[in-house]
């Protein structure tokens, strides 16, 4: 038996507040989405989502359980033009850490994924939560919750109290929960950070058709390039490049640099298809400073009737395109709290969102603070994982097996944690030193033959 709730709220309505929504809607008589922006009836940028000019990538996983929550999400996104990364080796460029992974093999079929822009999916999202006959969306600003000393019993929405039995914040990373708990006398939580000091400039284009088979084109930031670009085709028949520089370096700041920037990283033919670039508005610019966790499930005491949700928990460095996906897992626990009675609600959901934060935290932040430039607190043994990650990436270019697991596991579709069994890292070794063999016999062979060469007196004329 499940908690049944006579009144819950919402404050937010990005991806995160509408995810909330649906979930609470069969927990709840009724549920009411607070946002202070106006929402568009269509799918349009936001100017409260800053992030959704940029480049955004819908992981499997995260299309796996945003059909969960919305049956026929999928069809319907296709059916409105969204392209599907599907299980051809043409479909995608992936670079990571200054490695091109494997990817002319093909891959499994449960690797297919979707390429929606980040406002088509929440518009498709969003036109579904306003549909639900017992969720209610009103444009106004909630000043703060209502804590009676004991738990939280509602919001204040413009100087009025608005009853409730449960609060979800899902203000993003901009949240105020950590204040409210001081003031209603608990800590704050343990804030985790890294400092990636990335920035962004993304730009809309158009290319004449046939230049560009990918659909999804990635080169990630490495040790020895800290400039990276996405370009993913998307619904309208348009692109969107993002370029970012990762440790506070700046991405170019122009379309013409942009298109540079590409030609050096990018494959020969993506790169000369850029030429024929039809650039659409102006350059988007955004900096991301800080991946932010915030540790909920350390707290010994928390308040009932209130749940912090989506980036207001814990917010990603974006390169990585796992943000959306992680809310949609955070979204399948909240399900699964709200169908446990007994245990505290709070407690229950912030305790299975930090058991898979924590594995995709944790890699993201080795990435980042051994290979990205970024700052911040790195345990003795993030280096040494990091250089033998660094390797099996290498391995990876080439050995189609490694590639897909790699794939599958930033995918976070088998699992969130992304360490290789002992039978891929002999597979990683024996493949690398098969290829240091090879290139040390190419060596002495060439040096051998400059020799022999050498000692060959020159014929007379």
């Amino acid at each position: 038996m499940g908690r049944t709730l006579k009144h819950a709220v919402v404050i937010g309505a990005s991806l995160g507040g509408l995810c909330a929504a649906r979930v609470l809607s069969d927990a709840a008589d009724a549920v009411t989405l607070y946002e202070r922006d106006e929402l568009p009836a269509g799918p349009a940028q936001r100017a409260a989502v800053p992030q959704g000019r940029h480049v955004h990538l819908l992981m499997a996983r995260g299309a796996q359980e945003f059909e969960s929550l919305f049956p026929g999400l999928l069809d319907d996104m296709v059916a409105a033009g969204v392209p599907i990364l599907e299980n051809r080796p043409d479909c995608i460029h992936f670079g990571a850490a200054g490695h091109v992974l494997g990817t002319q093999h093909r891959l499994q079929d449960e690797f297919t994924a979707y390429v929606p822009s980040r406002p088509h999916l929440e518009w498709q999202i969003r036109r579904r939560v306003l549909a639900l006959p017992n969720v209610t969306v009103l444009r106004a600003s909630v000043d703060e919750p209502v804590f009676d000393g004991q738990r939280v019993t509602g919001v204040r929405v413009d100087g009025a109290t608005v009853d409730a039995d449960l609060v979800v914040d899902a203000t993003g990373r901009g949240t105020r929960l950590p204040v409210w708990l001081e003031q209603w006398g608990f800590q704050r939580p343990r804030e985790d950070t890294v400092d990636v000091g990335i920035g962004y400039a993304s730009h809309r284009l158009r290319l004449p058709e046939g230049l560009v088979a990918e659909k999804v084109v990635v080169a990630g930031a490495s040790r020895e390039q800290p400039l990276g670009l996405g370009m993913l085709y998307y619904e309208d028949d348009t692109w969107t490049m993002t370029t970012f520089g990762t440790g506070k370096i700046a991405p170019p700041q122009d379309f013409d640099g942009m298109v540079k920037l590409a030609a050096e990283i990018l494959p020969a033919h993506i790169g000369d298809a850029l030429e024929h670039a039809e650039p659409l508005g102006e350059v988007a610019l955004h900096k991301y400073p800080t991946s932010r966790w915030r540790r909920y499930d350390k707290l010994d005491r928390f308040p009932d009737g209130i749940v912090p949700f989506g980036d207001a928990v814990a917010s990603f460095n974006p390169t990585f395109g796992q943000g959306m996906t992680m809310t949609s897992i955070q979204a399948a626990h909240l399900r699964r709290a709200l169908q446990e009675p007994g245990e505290s609600l709070a407690k229950t959901f912030a305790e299975a969102t930090a058991k898979s934060t924590y594995p995709v935290w944790t890699m993201n932040a080795i990435g980042d603070l051994t290979m990205h430039r970024a700052q911040g607190a790195m345990p003795w043994w993030y280096r040494p994982v990091g250089n033998l990650f660094d390797q099996f990436l290498g391995a990876a270019e080439s050995d189609p097996v490694l590639a897909e697991w790699f794939l599958r596991r930033f995918s976070l579709l088998d699992s969130l944690y992304m360490v290789p069994s002992a039978k891929l890292v002999g597979r990683t070794i024996r493949h690398n030193m098969r290829a240091w063999t090879a290139e040390r016999r190419e060596k002495v062979r060439s040096r051998r033959s400059r020799e022999t060469a050498a000692s060959v007196p020159a014929r007379s004329a």
